[in-house]
């Protein structure tokens, strides 16, 4: 399991998808689950489920992958 607290917060937008391009294809290789935090929709799109947490609730938007 891997752990990601913004792991693109400080990058420009083709670093960021160069990381999470690395980080798809690490936890595809190794079977390992990714829980990662950010604000950013584009970041959150590489997920196969999302849950938004809002004024302190939490919502499962889970995708079909």
């Amino acid at each position: 399991m891997l752990f990601a607290d913004e792991p693109t917060g400080a990058l420009d937008s083709l670093n960021g998808e160069r990381v999470m391009e690395l980080l798809t294809d690490a936890a595809r290789s190794t079977n390992a689950a990714v829980v990662l935090v950010t604000h950013e929709a584009r970041v959150a799109a590489y997920s196969d489920r999302e849950i938004v947490v809002r004024d302190g609730k939490s919502r499962d938007m889970e995708r079909v992958v």
